[in-house]
């Protein structure tokens, strides 16, 4: 190729310099979701979780733990203060005296996975 060839030649990075016609886009195809569950709101109880194989203290836990008074876990508890917890399903709240918190025994919750939920209300 001469130089004349060269320079005459149109610099398209090595591709053709004649366009060929553009393929059409295709339109975006969107999946379909299922209908979310949260939106219409809904209370299943759902729980697995596991309590600890030995009793504490109530007074060992730190506040946010999880716990149950009984060795099944019907009724899980959190931790809120030195003197007072919440049940997570009627939300009531329990008092521990300062002479029960070393001494009430209680099983700590080692794992826990809720499926429970509720419409949020905003």
């Amino acid at each position: 190729m001469t130089d004349q060839q060269t320079t005459d030649r149109a610099t398209t990075n090595g591709k053709s310099a004649s366009n060929a016609e553009a393929k059409p886009r295709r339109a975006r195809e969107w999946k379909e979701m299922s209908t979310d569950p949260l939106s219409e709101g809904f209370d299943v109880h759902q729980a697995e979780y596991v309590v600890g194989k030995t009793q504490i203290g109530f007074d060992t836990l730190a506040p946010g733990q999880l716990f149950s008074r009984t060795k099944t876990g019907k009724s899980l508890y959190v931790k809120l203060n030195d003197g007072r917890g919440v049940c997570l399903d009627t939300r009531q709240p329990i008092e521990v005296s300062p002479q029960k918190r070393k001494t009430w025994q209680i099983w700590l919750v080692t794992n826990f996975n809720s499926t429970t939920t509720s419409k949020a209300d905003y």
